[in-house]
């Protein structure tokens, strides 16, 4: 539905694609009980129905380039490794030696030109293959060159590595379509990844993600952003799309109405402009003025900063673009692509009670430098290829302010979903996209149940 007085981003920029409104789809409304994040048999069922059937992000292409680079990556009770091999194409194999099951690779990253198990010496090269064994001749065949580590179907996009647990599934172009040309109008593929943490969060996997489908929830929890979005119903554009990817976009270096105090440009704002050559006094009394003039400004100066905006529509000069790539991932890109979050929930192996909360930053560095400063975080941020991978339990550390709002929430709705006095949620039509991931997560169950495989409908 559309508000009156609405501005969101499609009627705001009425000849851009990029921004196009998606048709509203027609869809039953879930339940979204408390069941859901608590039942270890709805937990079964999502594992076998909804991770086993959908493309995941592992890593960074930039991390595996070269022969021998690998990592490794979880998802529930699945250990993976991606190896670039001589070739230099990326592999993805289930992480478990093929002679008696143990883990094999048990680093994170690194560069190897073999893999040894830890257990009986098995060693496989980096196509997978094994290439020697002790006694071979007391098999009764040689596992040499005759066996190898189970593949997981592997795809590069966008700078990212994929995979998908489920050979039948879509290929990975099918499955994100139509998000797959809008995530590649941003040329994301010279991102490096500047900032990595993984959180063990106490609430299901769903608490965090249901947070990244709305923005209902900004003036509340996070009313620091008021200061350069408008937050207001009438003004985030919320896209669905088959499949149970979503999208939602808020007009950026906007400040919402609901901003106070007047008669100021916010300090967040100010260096923004500042940069670009543009004096915050000029719009003290016409704040709704910034935005369309930035893009101009950005334009016209770009050959200064050695940027090429050619590719991105106004929109993505200023304005915040959140992808929801389903069933848990969210892509949070910044104006100009220059940096984005990636924002992920995966689901704990036993309890679903538990969660892994992973956390990238990534940027896009001008070409010789190594320093970039983020105005709206107001960070620098260092070129780095061996970044370090934090890991904590909630509570331990910090991610950022922001982020820290966002999975602090986290807990006590989890709280909520245990509790006897909470029956189901109750959401407004600024949380349809919440409605619309569970409603996505049961068709992949009741599909996969039916005819053996989630597709798009």
């Amino acid at each position: 539905m559309l508000y009156e007085n609405t501005i969101i981003p499609a009627i705001t920029y009425p000849d851009d694609r990029n921004v196009t409104k998606a048709p509203e789809p027609d869809f039953p409304e879930t339940p979204i009980t408390g069941e859901r994040y608590t039942s270890h048999d709805f937990m079964r069922q999502e594992w076998q129905h909804v991770w086993k059937k959908v493309w995941m992000i592992a890593g960074m292409v930039a991390d595996c380039k070269e022969p021998g680079e690998y990592f490794t990556c979880e998802l529930g009770h699945e250990s993976l490794v991606f190896v670039c091999n001589d070739n230099k194409d990326i592999q993805g194999f289930y992480n478990v030696c093929q002679h008696r099951g143990a883990r094999l690779v048990l680093n994170e990253k690194g560069q190897m030109n073999s893999f040894s198990c830890i257990y009986h010496g098995w060693v496989y090269n980096k196509d997978g293959v094994v290439v020697d064994a002790q006694d071979t001749d007391d098999f009764a065949e040689n596992p040499c060159h005759n066996l190898h580590l189970k593949k997981v179907r592997t795809a590069t996009f966008a700078g990212f590595i994929w995979y998908c647990l489920d050979d039948k599934a879509p290929s990975l172009k099918d499955f994100l379509d139509p998000v797959y040309d809008q995530l590649k109008s941003w040329h994301l593929d010279d991102c490096l990844r500047v900032e990595h943490f993984t959180v063990t969060l106490p609430c299901n996997w769903k608490i965090v993600i249901d947070n990244f489908q709305e923005g209902y929830h900004i003036p509340t929890l996070h009313p620091q952003l008021l200061e350069t979005v408008d937050e207001r119903k009438e003004a985030v554009q919320y896209d669905l799309y088959p499949g149970g990817h979503s999208r939602m976009i808020l007009l950026g270096c906007n400040p919402s109405p609901n901003y106070q105090p007047e008669g100021e440009v916010p300090p967040s704002i100010v260096s923004m402009m500042e940069k670009w050559s543009m004096n915050p006094a000029d719009y003290v009394n016409d704040l709704q003025r910034i935005r369309p003039d930035l893009q101009q400004q950005k334009r016209a100066k770009s050959a200064e900063f050695a940027k090429d905006f050619s590719h991105l529509s106004d929109a993505q000069l200023t304005d915040n673009f959140l992808y929801d790539l389903f069933p848990s991932c969210a892509l949070s890109v910044y104006p100009e692509g220059e940096y984005i979050w990636l924002l992920r929930s995966r689901p704990h192996p036993k309890d679903p009670s538990q969660c892994y909360f992973d956390y990238w930053t990534l940027a896009k560095f001008p070409e010789g430098e190594n320093e970039l400063y983020w105005e709206h975080m107001d960070m620098t941020l260092t070129r780095d290829d061996e970044i370090e991978h934090k890991k904590f339990k909630f509570g331990e550390d910090s991610i950022s302010f922001g982020i820290d709002q966002d999975i602090g929430i986290c807990e006590y709705v989890q709280q909520g979903m245990e509790s006897d006095g909470f029956d189901k949620s109750v959401l407004c039509n600024q949380e349809r996209r919440v409605h619309f991931l569970h409603y996505n997560i049961d068709e992949y169950i009741r599909q996969s149940t039916s005819n053996g495989n989630g597709v798009k409908q």
